[in-house]
């Protein structure tokens, strides 16, 4: 895959959705003045501190019903490329539903995934990654973000953690694309964020205790509550009470 260099821009999901490349491409930026979240949020970091990077995939073989699997892949491989990084303090590391990297109750990267379709076929994938690495202090209203210098007082290399998560993500996707659809599920399901036990949430009906069942190939995640009802969640449908 080559990857692009740039210095500054607004965000790199931005600049890939405009370049209208037709081969696979990763864009890594030390600056973004944009830089997106899911949804309408932000993402806070200082120039050159952190990872800021985007792939560009044309996953035309992955059924879009199942395109929740790349997603899960790709948060595979920033899991293990973390925790790679972090050695016995990664027992403390998790994948919060959909594809959040955390560290306890602590943020340590995001992602935020864009997708073209034409007909009934994929046609581009954009997946925007933002890792915290180096940056000491966040000044931003988000409200637990953690760095990996903060979690172990070692500064980071940001480039080869770059090519750690690129080469961790080729393993999963090309598992995925020789169909062990399977292993990726059960991987993902095994690293989930709140995997045991009953934990608070709340919805539009207010707040409630449950317990996670699992996260379905189209990306709902289901949880049982203390009642034994089980209820079905799409992204930003449910927040956790951390």
């Amino acid at each position: 895959m080559e990857i692009i260099r740039l210095d500054n821009t607004t965000s790199t999901i931005d600049f890939l959705l405009a370049s209208g490349c037709k081969e696979e491409l990763c864009v890594i930026a030390d600056y973004q003045s944009a830089g997106k979240g899911m949804g309408q949020n932000t993402w806070e970091s200082e120039r050159g501190k952190n990872l800021l990077f985007s792939v560009l995939l044309h996953p035309v073989w992955l059924p879009v019903a199942e395109q929740y699997l790349m997603s899960m892949a790709w948060a595979l491989a920033l899991y293990d490329a973390v925790a790679e990084l972090l050695g016995t303090q990664s027992a403390m590391l998790s994948i919060k539903w959909p594809n959040d990297i955390y560290y306890a109750d602590m943020k340590l990267s995001g992602t935020r995934i864009d997708i073209n379709l034409q007909g009934f076929a994929i046609q581009d994938m954009v997946i925007g990654t933002g890792i915290n690495v180096n940056q000491t202090e966040f000044r931003s209203d988000a409200p637990n973000p953690v760095s990996l210098v903060q979690i172990t007082h070692v500064e980071y290399d940001i480039d080869s953690i770059l090519h750690t998560v690129l080469n961790s993500f080729g393993h999963y996707h090309d598992l995925l694309k020789g169909g062990n659809k399977q292993e990726i599920v059960s991987l993902y399901h095994q690293h989930l964020y709140r995997r045991h036990g009953y934990h608070l949430y709340e919805d539009n009906g207010g707040q409630f205790e449950a317990a996670l069942v699992g996260v379905a190939t189209n990306g709902i995640m289901t949880l049982r509550r203390r009642d034994g009802m089980l209820s079905k969640y799409e992204f930003k449908e449910v927040r956790y009470c951390i």
